[in-house]
């Protein structure tokens, strides 16, 4: 990840020119390594702080089957959404730190809506898409994270249909001013 990082940083700081708070969007398909980029970008620059929905939903109720039943996910999942624009909207109206969205931002309406909201806030964004090589990639990374220890990034049960489910909905970012990071390799080991 270091090597990444150290791409991105000339987009993600701030300069004397353009001072304004930075707001970097992950974008990519389950295992694609949203997660791992975001905790090492906060590790790296702490002046970074993460944003995710699973991470808020775990603070509020839980582990997904584990603290809380499936069926409740969806009402929970919007109010994780509810509340991660609220942590958003205070952290940019502080101007003093920057943030990593990790999200999944699988849609453009999705990210435009959220780079409106950013740009209304005085901040800018950097779009930055983990693109998975493949599916059985995506799918080994999901089976071993799972295998590791479970917790708020890997606490949904994502099976081989859902997986296909948002492999063909995923919409991929195209001209929208995005960074393309290539995760050939597992997140820990991408070089691009």
């Amino acid at each position: 990840m270091d090597n990444i990082i150290a791409r991105l940083r000339p987009q993600i700081l701030r300069t004397e020119a353009d001072p304004r708070p930075v707001v970097l969007m992950t974008c990519g398909i389950a295992g694609a390594g949203k997660s791992t980029l975001s905790k090492a970008l906060v590790s790296a620059l702490p002046n970074f702080e993460r944003l995710s929905l699973d991470g808020i939903l775990a603070e509020q109720h839980g582990i997904f089957d584990l603290d809380y039943p499936p069926e409740k996910y969806s009402t929970y999942l919007d109010e994780a959404a509810l509340e991660c624009k609220k942590r958003l909207t205070r952290l940019l109206s502080e101007k003093s730190r920057d943030v990593v969205f990790d999200r999944a931002f699988w849609n453009k309406e999705d990210r435009d809506e959220a780079k409106k909201l950013i740009t209304s806030l005085g901040a800018r964004w950097v779009l930055v898409y983990l693109k998975a090589p493949d599916k059985p990639t995506l799918w080994r990374r999901i089976c071993q994270r799972r295998e590791v220890q479970l917790n708020a990034d890997c606490a949904y049960q994502i099976t081989p249909d859902i997986l296909d489910m948002y492999w063909n909905g995923f919409e991929e970012p195209r001209s929208e001013g995005e960074i393309v990071v290539n995760t050939a390799e597992t997140p820990n080991e991408a070089s691009s």
